[in-house]
Order: structure tokens, then C-alpha cells, then sequence
């Protein structure tokens, strides 16, 4: 089915003709209708997650590619809150997939997926035991409008990867096999659009949103419609006679994702305060408002014009194994190998990490 730009064809089409260079990463976002910890794993809620978790990661073992990995952590921002990054993208393709059917009755709200297309240095975060703890950033901004969307895309680009703090840190430093410094990495990519209806040239079709509350129509089908041939043809609240709820649906948004990896929660601090020094790749120090110039200040800026903003502050870590109930331990067939091959990819990431950029 045709897009609304030759751009997207282009790229839709390179994506399923040529030999895959990214990874479809889902940002699962669940909200509970209680704060939810690792000391209650005896509770309702936290078997449920518990069930969850293992669901998807069985989903994701019956295949033997190195890349496959789930991850969560409870957001220490907000301890309602639990983010999920998983590669099991079929099997939560949507906030209406049926792995999240037995969870639901414990959230304050439906499940929120987004599908990001990243490259092959995500394998980073696959952690290699629950014991193990990633320290993490997320940032997204959601544009509820045309005008929004379209002032994030001309602050961070299009392709806002070239805007991403590694690309600004490692601009004048050798990349091969490079020590990292507070910040290990970033990825810096919008969320993929999807298309909600077999019209085309409805702008509802051509902007649905995964995780909306309605059904995908073709939910294996990934289309993004971030452009600069969209930039140029968006709806401004300024143009007379513009009604913008005709052109896009209030559940129809776009959603830059940014992911920060740190070396520790304590570096991030150190790396976003204005007036402490903080350490870049090869122990180079970095500029002290480089957080603040390239992020802090341009989010504030965009959450005051009607962007979504959400922060969370993660410990990402592996899967536990399921866990003791009334009725006995669950059972759960065992493990493929590819969770054994995601962590020795993972490791290879650390140590070539250069090659990735």
C-alpha cells in the first residue's frame, strides 16, 4: 500500500528488500494502579508482571538470532510505573496483544507500545541477569498535532540520531574500540507510525499511532512518516481556516524516543549538572551544559509549547524465573539458546562498541 510521500517508499522499501541493519525494539510502558516493587513478589500485581516478563521472553526464545533480548525495571521516578524493552515486537505488536490480557486488571491504563527501529548496539542493554542492573534514562516527546511534531523534528531532526549526544562527544574522537565515559551511549530515534485504516490518503490512516486504543489493521506492516517532505506540507494552528482535529485524530501522535545508557546513575547526575566536569569518551572532558544545551533546554521548551514529555529513570535488568504461586510453580518449558547468545553479543557490544557508530 502506497504512502503519502515518496520518501517513506523509498525507505519502506529498502527496509524489506535489504538485509536487516535494525532492530525492531519494543518500549513497553505499563502503569499499575499501585506503586510496585521487588518486595512484593508475593503479590497479585508483581506475579502478574512476573508472568508477563516470561510470556514474552518464551515468545522471543523459540528463535536462535543473537539479538533477542527483554529487559525491564521498575522507573524509580515513579514506582506505579514498569518499562519493558523488548525484541519480541510480534509478540507485543500492540497494547491490545494477548500477552498483556492477564495484567490488565491490575493497571490504571492500557499498555503503551511503541515500536522503535534501532541499530544493532541496543544489544548493549541486554542484561545478563536479573542481578544486573543497567543504569538508564528514557525521554519521550509525544506531538499530539502536526505543529508540535513539527516543531520537535526541526529542533532534533528528522533523523535525530545526528543529534543523538554521542554524535556531539565522539565528533572529534577516535571511535575504534573507544573507553566510554558517564554516558555509555544514546539512541535517539522517533517512534514508528503505523497504519490504522486502508485509506491512504486519511491522514487518521497514515499517522495511526501503535498503542493507540484502537485495533492495528496491519500491525506487522512498520511505516514511519517522519520526513522532510512531511515537515514541509504540515498543518500549522496559524493557517487560516486550518481545523487540525480534521487532520489528525486526538489519538493519532508522533513520539521521539530518547534512551540514555550511563556507566552509573551517579555519573548521569554529574554529566547533568551545569557546573560539574564530566567525562566523555577516552576520559575527554565534555562541555558542562552539553545536557542542558542539547536536551534539558530544548524538552522545556517543547513541553511549554504542548509536547507530551514523559522521564524515566530505569535499573534495567534481566528476566527472573517464574515465580512460586498457590497453585505451585508455573510451568514454563526451557530456555533456548538465544538467551544465552544475546548476553555473549551483548558482552562483544561492550568491546567493540566503536564499530557500532
Amino acid at each position: 500500500m502506497p504512502s503519502c510521500c515518496r520518501t517513506c517508499d523509498h525507505r519502506n522499501h529498502a527496509i524489506h528488500t535489504s538485509t536487516p541493519t535494525l532492530l525492531d525494539v519494543c518500549l513497553i510502558s505499563l502503569t499499575f494502579r499501585a506503586p510496585i516493587t521487588s518486595n512484593q513478589t508475593s503479590t497479585a500485581p508483581y506475579i502478574g508482571l512476573n508472568s508477563l516478563l516470561n510470556d514474552i521472553t518464551d515468545a522471543a526464545d523459540s528463535t536462535s538470532h543473537p539479538t533477542t533480548f527483554t529487559t525491564w525495571s521498575h522507573c524509580l521516578l515513579n514506582p506505579s510505573s514498569v518499562i519493558i524493552l523488548t525484541t519480541a515486537s510480534e509478540t507485543c505488536s500492540s497494547a491490545s496483544s494477548p500477552v498483556f490480557e492477564a495484567l490488565s486488571k491490575h493497571l490504571a491504563q492500557p499498555p503503551s507500545v511503541q515500536h522503535i527501529l534501532l541499530d544493532y548496539s541496543i544489544i548493549s542493554l541486554a542484561a545478563s541477569s536479573p542481578e544486573a542492573r543497567t543504569p538508564c534514562d528514557i525521554i519521550t516527546l509525544s506531538a499530539p498535532t502536526p505543529g508540535i511534531a513539527s516543531a520537535i523534528g526541526k529542533r532534533f531532526g528528522w533523523d535525530p540520531k545526528r543529534s543523538s549526544l554521542s554524535a556531539q562527544i565522539g565528533s572529534g574522537t577516535g571511535a575504534a574500540f573507544s573507553h566510554p565515559g558517564d554516558l555509555t551511549r544514546d539512541f535517539w530515534a522517533w517512534a514508528e507510525l503505523q497504519s490504522q485504516h486502508n485509506d491512504p490518503s486519511s491522514p487518521s490512516g497514515s499517522l495511526g499511532s501503535v498503542g493507540s486504543d484502537y485495533e492495528v489493521a496491519n500491525p506487522e506492516v512498520l511505516r514511519s512518516m517522519n520526513s522532510d517532505e512531511k515537515n514541509m506540507a504540515l498543518f500549522y494552528p496559524e493557517d487560516e481556516g486550518t481545523d487540525e482535529e480534521s487532520v489528525i485524530g486526538k489519538n493519532d501522535d508522533e513520539t521521539l524516543v530518547m534512551l540514555f545508557q550511563w556507566n552509573s546513575h551517579a555519573d548521569a547526575e554529574r554529566f547533568k549538572h551545569p557546573l560539574q566536569k564530566s567525562v566523555g569518551r577516552n576520559g575527554d572532558g565534555v562541555s558542562p551544559d552539553l545536557w542542558d544545551r542539547h536536551v534539558a533546554h530544548p524538552v522545556r521548551q517543547l513541553e511549554g509549547i504542548g509536547a507530551k514529555v514523559e522521564k524515566f529513570r530505569l535499573d534495567l535488568r534481566g528476566v527472573e524465573p517464574r515465580l512460586e504461586t498457590s497453585k505451585g510453580r508455573l510451568a514454563v518449558r526451557e530456555r533456548s539458546g538465544s538467551r544465552r547468545l544475546s548476553v555473549i553479543a551483548a558482552g562483544l557490544g561492550e568491546r567493540v562498541t566503536g564499530f557500532w557508530k
